[in-house]
Order: C-alpha cells, then structure tokens, then sequence
C-alpha cells in the first residue's frame, strides 16, 4: 500500500505550508511570546477575530478557500485527497481555518431553497458572513433529540421562544444557525426543524435575543447561552421541509465528523515542543536527558501517526464513494482523548511551570502550555460526546446491540 501523496497533492500541500509561513503566525510558534496576547487561542478576542478573518480573506484570493465546494456553486470540485492534503498542511502549520463554508454551507447545498443559495452561497464563499450554530441546549446535549426550543408559525413568521447554550462564536456571528421543536406531540425525532436566524444586524442583537457569557477556567470566552423570546424568524429562513430538521441536521454533522486536521495540528504543535524542551533545562539537566520523558513523546509521535493513518483511511473510504460512519466516529473519538492527553502532557513534563498560564512570567512558552492544559479538559464533550461516538462505532461498526 502506497501511503504517499501523489505528486499535484504534495505541491499543494507545500504550497499551503509555505503560505501559512508566510501570511500567518501561530500564537505558539511566535519567537516573541510577548505577542501571544495578539493571537489568543481559539481566536476569542478583537484583535485575533480581525486576523483570522483576513486570512480568510487571503484564502479567498487564492482559490482555495472553497475549492471543495462543487464547481456549480463556484468552487473547484477538489478530489478528497486534495483536500486531505491542503487540510493537513495547513493545520500542521497551525493556520486558523482551511477550507471555509463551515458546516452551514453543505447543508444549505443540499437542502437550502434556491433563494438561500443565491442569498448565502456567494457570502460564505468570499467569507463576508459568519454563522454560529444552535444545537446544545441545558438539557438536550448529547441526547440532542430531547431539544425543547419552541417555533410556532404565525403567518409568514416563526415566533421562536427557548434557550441554546455552549454556542460557539455567538459574541461574534451575524447569523445562527438553530434547531427547534415545530411539533410538539411528534417523536422527538421527528418534530424538528432547521432555521436560520440574523442574530444581529450591523452589531446590533436582533430583538429578543439576549446573549449571556460563559466563560471558560482560562477566563476565555469560546461560549455563549442564547436566550429567544418571542423572537420572530420569516418563514423562507426554514431549511428544508417542517419537522424534518433532525435529518437535515445529520447532514451538518456528518460532515464535522470527517478530517486530517486533528493529528496534524498535534504533530505541529509536538515539534514546536520539542524545540522548546531542547533549550529547557531543570536543576541544570536538560529535559530531554530524562528516559521517561523521551519515552513518553516517542509514544505520542507513534500515536500521533496512527491517527493520522486512520484520517488517510476515511479520505481513501470517502474517494471510493463509502461512507466512513463507524471510521469518522472513531477519529472523533480518538481526537477527543488527545484534546486531553497532549496538553497534560506537555504540562507534566514542564512539571510545575507547565501549569502556568498567558502572561506569567515563569510560563514556558509564553503560557501556551498551561492554557492548553486547562482549556482543553472539555474535549470529549462538544461536537458529539465521546460516549456517543462509541455508541455508533459499536451498533454500526461492530453491529452490537442497543
């Protein structure tokens, strides 16, 4: 088996490096971590919004921000090993965003109205407008089905009451895209529907939303818990048929489960960590003396790869037309558990200095290490529990029983 890039994905796959280098700097690969400040991680403040917008922007210019789109809504029909490679480069050099649309621009190619192709499409495509997503309410999380925001159509309107929260993006976004309960007395799967929403207009909340923070232990805002009352939505916003959003739904999530970018942002970050731990020294040792230590990053490089394997795996299923569920399910799964364990890592073997974060003095790396370390415990949790994802590998991978 040849596990090697052909020859036009390797050229574009070092092409995207090499633009990274040039049009973006990665908060933890910066020579001055005074600058860290700038480019916060997750992008959560002002300034970093700004930067990750304009290399969008830059994206744009190129081509590439939408050349997985299909050819007839202006993108390039990129093959799936295209793409694996131009995500790959991207992410191993810690760009912000790769490919653009986000998950509302799938599910609006193949359920959206032929006005909210002509209306949306072309914005998303040039990167004018983002959208944040409403599906996790307090209690409907990974029992998503169980979702009790209400929209009772009244004429032309949806008048839509309730409460999302874990809402990424929502300080920021222009638009929203929601689930909510239309029919009450139906199945839980079966009484939902998708809609979008202007959350505001010109920086302005749209009338009856109210946005309250949630504000993670690194004291970042990632999160928000949105609040709808008597919120009126016009009736064209609907994607796809009343009731039928669960299924429409399944189509945004299918495509958050695919993609290369977990394992090689990790091997990215794993070799700016090396070169720290090179020049780190404890009680006049260098780290890297310790066995243990060696031991420990050699085991994660061999994981690292693995699951790099499998994402080359799910791209080599989706190029022959499968449909990798039970294979997307594990990356997921897999990509959780090393949201967690490479940054407690690396703050373990910077011992008690690898707990310090942004801004204090004795932190390595400018803090990266100890903010990783506490931002990344809720891993596991958004975008699909792991449990969940174990529960599809097991009843569709393994065929085990409910």
């Amino acid at each position: 088996m040849d596990f090697q890039l052909a020859v036009e994905d390797q050229t574009l796959q070092d092409e995207a490096r090499e633009f990274v280098r040039q049009e973006w700097h990665p908060f933890y690969k910066t020579k001055n971590w005074d600058e860290i400040g700038l480019l916060s991680p997750f992008h959560a403040d002002d300034e970093a919004l700004a930067a990750q917008r304009e290399f969008a922007k830059k994206l744009v210019a190129r081509g590439w921000y939408t050349m997985h789109w299909p050819a007839e809504h202006g993108g390039r029909d990129a093959s799936i090993t295209a793409q694996l490679a131009f995500r790959e480069g991207m992410a191993y050099e810690g760009a912000p965003v790769s490919l653009g649309g986000g998950l509302v621009a799938p599910v609006l190619m193949i359920h959206g109205t032929d006005w909210q192709k002509e209306e949306f499409l072309p914005k998303l495509a040039n990167a004018d407008v983002d959208f944040a997503q409403g599906f996790s309410e307090p209690n409907a999380g990974s029992d998503l089905a169980s979702l009790q925001t209400r929209a009772v159509r009244d004429g032309d309107d949806y008048v839509i009451n309730g409460q999302k929260i874990w809402t990424s993006g929502a300080h920021y976004g222009e638009w929203y895209h929601v689930l909510v309960r239309t029919d009450p007395e139906a199945p839980k799967h079966r009484g939902i529907s998708y809609i979008m929403m202007q959350l505001r207009d010109e920086g302005k909340l749209t009338e009856g939303i109210t946005l309250r923070p949630l504000i993670d232990m690194t004291r970042t805002r990632r999160w928000s818990e949105v609040f709808f009352d008597n919120v009126r939505v016009p009736a064209r916003n609907l994607i796809g048929e009343e009731n039928r959003g669960w299924y429409a739904a399944m189509t945004t999530l299918s495509f958050e489960r695919s993609g290369i970018e977990t394992a090689a942002r990790y091997l990215g970050e794993l070799e700016v960590f090396l070169t720290q731990l090179r020049q780190t020294r404890f009680n006049g040792i260098n780290v890297l003396d310790d066995t243990v230590v060696r031991h420990k990053l050699a085991d994660l490089r061999l994981e690292l790869e693995a699951r790099r394997m499998l994402s080359y795996r799910v791209a080599f299923m989706q190029s022959k037309g499968e449909l990798p569920v039970k294979e997307g399910s594990m990356g997921k799964a897999w990509g959780d558990m090393l949201g967690k364990k490479v940054p407690a890592l690396f703050a373990s073997i910077m011992q008690e200095y690898g707990r310090l974060g942004l801004g204090d003095k004795h932190a390595p790396m400018g803090g990266y290490v100890g903010h990783k370390y506490s931002a990344m415990h809720g891993s596991g949790i958004g975008g699909g529990a792991t449990e969940i994802q174990r529960n599809i590998i097991a009843q569709r991978g393994l065929g085990l029983p409910r």
